[in-house]
């Protein structure tokens, strides 16, 4: 692992572990006044000499159990916990390159993944979460589909653990700009037929020309048996 990814996971750590803790201590203030008060017993009362991080950076189980028992309290926005469950996957080492990603066949063509895990909160069933993989692949390729020619780009994602996706899409999306060239544009990823027995994978091709590529995906795709929103990732990809 590069010395910045490491160092990105520990601020992430700690971004996520200070702030869903701090935030537990002034939720109720933005509760409304109508509303039931919130359960905090299974998210408060960590001890001021306790350190919320282990000693390479990374939320301790202790601390991971409450960030969980936090996001999970009915006030807290959905668009919220994913943020927060992404930054937790990310500081973990969840997800990372490599370890449950998209897979391409031997000896096919180069792809750049996502730099971090993005979640989607009661995807599975309605009640489990998913983790989303991404990868843009630069062409000329054949797969994934639909393919590319020269200078242009596939994106790719799979809301892993999930059922097949559904023939509607269109709701994911890559935002990209090139700048190197300075075209720029957003592509909707849609169901071309990848995965066609699960997981969820959705797909578009981008004319984004040749250069240092900047992109970032959000949106929700729709699985055989839900709709899952999915907190935003980003890569930086060059294609030659």
């Amino acid at each position: 692992m590069s010395s910045s990814v490491t160092v990105l996971r520990r601020a992430a750590a700690a971004c996520v572990a200070s702030a869903t803790l701090a935030a537990t201590a002034t939720a109720a203030a933005i509760v409304p006044a109508t509303a039931a008060a919130p359960d905090f017993s299974s998210v408060t009362g960590l001890p001021a000499s306790s350190n919320p991080l282990d000693g390479l950076g990374r939320p301790t189980p202790e601390t991971q159990s409450r960030i969980h028992a936090f996001v999970d309290q009915p006030f807290v926005p959905q668009d919220l916990r994913n943020a927060v469950l992404s930054a937790l996957a990310f500081s973990t080492g969840e997800g990372a390159t490599g370890e449950g990603g998209v897979q391409l066949v031997d000896g096919g063509p180069g792809f750049t993944q996502f730099y971090w895990p993005t979640v989607s909160a009661n995807c599975i069933g309605g009640q489990q979460d998913a983790m989303g993989s991404a990868i843009a692949v630069p062409g000329p390729t054949d797969i994934p589909a639909p393919g590319a020619g020269p200078g242009e780009m596939v994106f790719l994602f799979t809301a892993l653990g999930t059922q097949t996706a559904a023939p509607n899409q269109g709701a994911m999306r890559v935002q990209w700009f090139n700048i190197d060239n300075f075209a720029f544009g957003e592509t909707p990823l849609t169901n071309h037929g990848i995965n066609p027995d699960g997981p969820t994978t959705v797909s578009g091709r981008a004319q984004t020309g040749t250069g240092t590529v900047v992109a970032v995906l959000s949106g929700a795709v729709n699985t055989a048996e839900s709709r899952c929103t999915f907190a935003p990732t980003a890569a930086i990809i060059e294609a030659k």
